[in-house]
C-alpha cells in the first residue's frame, strides 16, 4: 500500500516569488525544477530532510484555485522562536501565537493568501 505522502500541491501566481519566499523566509529547500509547458514548470520544493515536498503549481493550471487555509501545519520544536524569526523575515502572522490545552498555535499567509498553520503540542 501507500508508505508516504510524496508531495502536495499549492496554487501560487508567480513561480519564482513563491520560490524565493519559501526558500528565504520560510526556510525550505529547491528539490526540483523542471519545465511543464511554456507557461508553467514543476517546482517542487521540500524541508530539510523531509521525504515530502510542495509543488509551487501556477494559480489555475497545476496550482488549483482556492486560497485561504491550505490544512497544512508546520511542527515547531521552539514555536516562539519560528514565530520570531518568521517575523523577523517580513511573514505575517494571520494569528499570533496563542496557547491552548492542545498545544501552541499560530498562522502564517504566503504571498498569495495561502494560510498554514504552525503548531507545538502541549505534551
Amino acid at each position: 500500500m501507500f508508505t508516504k505522502i510524496g508531495t502536495i500541491t499549492i496554487g501560487v501566481s508567480d513561480q519564482d516569488k513563491a520560490l524565493d519566499f519559501y526558500v528565504h523566509k520560510l526556510g525550505f529547500e529547491k528539490v526540483d525544477d523542471q519545465p511543464m509547458s511554456e507557461t508553467e514548470r514543476w517546482l517542487e520544493i521540500a524541508l530539510p530532510g523531509t521525504q515530502t515536498h510542495i509543488m509551487l503549481g501556477l494559480r489555475g493550471q497545476s496550482g488549483g484555485n482556492a486560497t485561504g487555509m491550505t490544512g497544512f501545519v508546520l511542527h515547531a520544536d521552539n514555536i516562539e522562536e519560528t514565530c520570531a524569526t518568521l517575523k523577523a523575515r517580513g511573514v505575517t502572522l494571520t494569528q499570533e501565537l496563542t496557547t491552548q490545552p492542545w498545544g501552541k498555535w499560530a498562522q502564517f499567509a504566503d504571498l498569495d493568501n495561502n494560510e498554514f498553520g504552525i503548531w507545538a503540542p502541549a505534551w
